[in-house]
């Protein structure tokens, strides 16, 4: 056994959430993941540990202190190999709800069968431990383990120091958990695995990802992409959007084609409730426009763009900041269904919710230049609010679509094409006489993609060729 490799890194890596973190109700929860080196005959068995803040105890100071030891062990329970590393946490972040601190270290494993000890220790109380077994490969395996991540990036340095959280394998730098959480606003789940042809294999063939649901249903899946691995081993990675996925526990399958041999290997993670976090504080709508300086104000009435009236719009650019405070007052008063009673204008609360959640899921232009309540998307989730269905084709030839289907009220539905294919997506149908769409709608997408909308919104008597 060689040497055991920590994470050398000086701040944790840290998921705080109302709705609890990472790794669920588990005050520790351990995975081991295993690749393989054809050249040394050897397993790399990256760990992956995730620990709930809370199971620590209460915060009685301003830091939490804390330490990681990691023992490994073979099949007789001899100690191979141990270490361990001190954290602090600010007591503020120790204190939120569902708050956990993710860690990864990494070991090269001769064939055999090991377990895996991780202890969290607080200066104060009982220690919090985990078991794990872990088996390295005993020979070349077709398929390395799969690994999921909510980001996956370049490595910028040559050297192997990543962050808390994260693997580096090979170029590409993965942050990780034990079971990733996504949300409907952080909706993108990367993958990498390993392939190792074997010998006589045929080294052409095709890659495909599926997320699978209860009963093991195919909930999304891409088509098949042509792929070739070096006879040496060769890498299969990729990143999937699944905003609009229900809430729920699900997998991710990956399925590799190698001539008439079909490899599949899968990892659970978990897509979360969405949480609207209001920009306005519920204790009073009045003091939060009194604070607000006249950026923050005009902040707050420009997505009001899409529920004022043109004469409305016309008064707000010609007051002073006093004029603007009351305007907005008056604005939100008249909205709101409750109005007199002294109480949270609820009207207000769901709108800019709805605005924080447009600009973290809808964001444009690569590093988010553009916001996201000013997008097509976000124009129409602030006038309509969620969809009642969706249909999302991310990997769809040529271009990405999306399809928004409202059934409550008068039928609606809106199609989104992403033509640059860098998340980018503008409204080119819809049955909404206030928005604009393309009558060539149906020449930008292909004949099976244009059948596929029309099936999906029930349009049986819809002539194609308009």
């Amino acid at each position: 056994m060689q040497k055991l490799f920590w994470a050398p890194v000086a701040a944790l890596a840290l998921v705080a959430s109302a709705a609890g973190g990472q790794g669920g109700e588990e005050p520790l929860t351990v995975r081991a993941v295993r690749f393989y080196s054809p050249a040394r005959a050897t397993t790399t068995i990256e760990g992956v540990c995730e620990l709930r803040l809370d199971a620590l105890g209460a915060p009685t100071g301003s830091v939490v202190r804390y330490r990681v030891e990691v023992s490994i062990r073979d099949s007789t329970g001899l100690e191979l190999q141990q270490g361990g590393w001190s954290r602090e946490v600010p007591a503020a972040v120790a204190r939120m709800s569902g708050a956990t601190a993710v860690e990864t270290f990494e070991f090269p494993a001769a064939p055999g069968r090991y377990q895996l000890m991780v202890r969290a220790i607080p200066e104060t109380g009982p220690a919090v431990e985990r078991a794990t077994s872990v088996t390295a490969f005993a020979a070349r395996p077709p398929l390395s383990d799969l690994l999921l991540a909510t980001s996956a990036h370049a490595a910028t340095t040559d050297t192997g120091a990543v962050a808390a959280g994260e693997i580096r394998r090979g170029s590409l730098v993965l942050r990780t958990a034990p079971v990733p959480h996504l949300t409907p606003t952080e909706a993108t789940l990367s993958y990498y695995a390993e392939v190792y042809p074997w010998q006589g294999a045929a080294l052409d063939g095709q890659v495909s990802v599926a997320v699978t649901g209860a009963g093991g249903k195919d909930v999304v899946a891409t088509p098949p992409r042509a792929a070739h691995f070096p006879a040496a081993g060769g890498v299969t990675e990729g990143s999937l959007p699944l905003d609009g996925l229900p809430a729920g526990e699900y997998q991710l399958q990956l399925r590799v084609r190698l001539g008439d041999s079909m490899l599949v290997e899968a990892a659970p993670f978990v897509m979360r409730e969405p949480s609207a976090v209001a920009a306005i504080p519920a204790e009073s709508a009045g003091d939060v426009f009194a604070r607000a300086n006249e950026m923050q104000l005009d902040s707050m009435y420009a997505p009001m763009v899409y529920l004022l009236d043109p004469a409305e719009q016309r008064v707000y650019d010609q007051l002073a900041v006093d004029g603007k405070r009351r305007f907005l007052r008056e604005a939100w008063a008249k909205r709101d269904p409750q109005h007199g009673t002294g109480g949270v204008n609820q009207a207000m609360q769901r709108f800019y919710a709805a605005v924080d959640y447009a600009n973290r899921a809808f964001r444009e232009g690569g590093a988010g230049q553009v916001a996201g309540w000013r997008t097509d998307r976000g124009r129409v989730y602030l006038k309509n609010g969620p969809w009642d269905e969706i249909l999302r084709r991310p990997a769809a030839s040529p271009a990405p679509y999306q399809v928004w289907r409202y059934t409550r009220g008068r039928p609606r539905f809106y199609v989104f094409l992403d033509r640059s294919q860098l998340g980018v997506y503008r409204l080119i149908f819809t049955n909404d006489r206030s928005e604009v769409g393309q009558q060539d709608w149906g020449q930008l997408l292909t004949p099976e993609d244009s059948v596929d909308v029309v099936r999906f919104l029930g349009l049986s008597n819809f002539d194609q060729s308009q």
